[in-house]
């Protein structure tokens, strides 16, 4: 690799760190546009403007933030939201016992639960001559 003048070295430089915040901090909508707008300018300055610096320093200076904040953004959401899932692996084992995303209803637990609820709220007031009625849906998934 050729080595560069200290000013473009300290300005891809800036470019990484810059898309590294990028790529972690912001929304992928966000990191998407500017990804676009910022590679517009900077090959509107380097490429079509009369810059002198290599060529290759060009390229590499206007590559450098789509690439980083981009594969910043994908490790983002599809490594470090595998690596919160992980963690929270119980929960979602109890949710899901608990509610069917297929159905979008609650399961038998929490019809249990709610149930037994009810029936204890009713024979706690006997006078208020509080009734029930409950209907059972089996659904045959397959």
């Amino acid at each position: 690799m050729e080595e560069y003048s200290a000013n473009i070295v300290n300005g891809l430089f800036l470019i990484l760190i810059l898309a590294i915040m990028t790529g972690l901090l912001l929304p992928n909508i966000m990191v998407s546009w500017l990804i676009i707008l910022l590679t517009t300018i900077a090959a509107g300055f380097l490429v079509l403007g009369y810059v002198v610096i290599p060529t290759e320093a060009k390229w590499l200076l206007v590559v450098a933030f789509p690439i980083e904040a981009g594969l910043l953004t994908v490790l983002r959401y599809y490594v470090l939201d595998w690596r919160f899932i992980s963690k929270n692996w119980q929960d979602i084992r109890n949710y899901l016992k608990r509610y069917n995303g297929t159905l979008k209803m609650h399961t038998c637990y929490t019809a249990n639960k709610i149930y037994s609820k009810v029936i204890s709220n009713i024979k706690e007031r006997p006078q208020l001559h509080l009734w029930m009625h409950v209907s059972c849906i089996n659904v045959a998934l397959g």
